[in-house]
C-alpha cells in the first residue's frame, strides 16, 4: 500500500494501512457501534420463506440426481460399476457435485431449524409461517415439527383481531 493518489489539487491522500482495512471489514460483524441504530433481524415469514426455499433446493437436486442415475442405469450396468468408474462419467461427476452440495445445504437447513425452532411468534404472519416449517417437516421428512406447531398454536390461543376483536382461536370444550 505503498502508492497513493493524488486528489485534484496536488495534495495526496494519507496512507491507510493493512490493519485498518481489515479492522473495519469486521465492524459490522460485530454489530451496530454504541449510538448507532441496531440492525433488525429479519423477520420470522422471512427467515421461515427462506428455509423452505433451502428444502426445496435440496428437493431440486435430489430429483436431478435421480434423473442422472435413471439415465446412467439405462446406459451403463450401473450396479456393476465401481464409485470411481460412476465418478469418471460426465453424469457421475454432476452427481458428486450434486451430493457435495447437498451436503453442505443439508447443515445449513440443519442449522437454521433449531433456530427457527427458538423463535416465538407475535403476529399472525409469524405464526402462520412457523404453521408452514411445521407441516413441511410433518409431510416431507422426518424432522420434529412439534415446536413449531405448540409455538404457533400458542400464540393463536391469546391472539385477538385487531379489528374486531375476537379470539383466533377460542378455547372452546369439546361437545360430549
Amino acid at each position: 500500500m505503498g502508492q497513493r493518489r493524488k486528489t485534484g489539487d496536488g495534495t495526496r491522500l494519507p496512507v491507510v494501512s493493512r490493519r485498518t482495512v481489515v479492522g473495519a471489514t469486521i465492524v459490522p460483524l460485530m454489530g451496530p457501534a454504541r449510538g448507532a441504530a441496531p440492525v433488525r433481524a429479519a423477520s420470522i415469514p422471512a427467515r421461515c420463506a427462506s428455509w423452505l426455499a433451502l428444502d426445496q433446493e435440496i428437493d431440486r437436486l435430489g430429483r436431478r440426481a435421480s434423473a442422472l442415475e435413471t439415465a446412467l442405469v439405462a446406459q451403463y450396468p450401473y450396479f456393476k460399476l465401481t464409485k470411481g468408474q460412476i465418478s469418471a462419467l460426465p453424469e457421475g461427476r454432476e452427481m458428486d457435485a450434486i451430493s457435495a452440495e447437498c451436503d453442505r445445504l443439508y447443515e445449513v437447513r440443519d442449522k437454521a431449524l433449531v433456530v427457527l425452532s427458538k423463535l416465538k411468534p407475535h403476529t399472525v404472519q409469524d405464526a402462520t409461517a412457523m404453521l408452514s416449517i411445521g407441516f413441511r417437516l410433518n409431510y416431507c421428512q422426518d424432522g420434529e415439527a412439534w415446536p413449531f406447531v405448540r409455538e404457533a398454536h400458542a400464540f393463536l390461543t391469546k391472539a385477538h383481531c385487531p379489528d374486531c376483536g375476537a379470539a383466533y382461536a377460542p378455547v372452546e370444550p369439546l361437545p360430549v
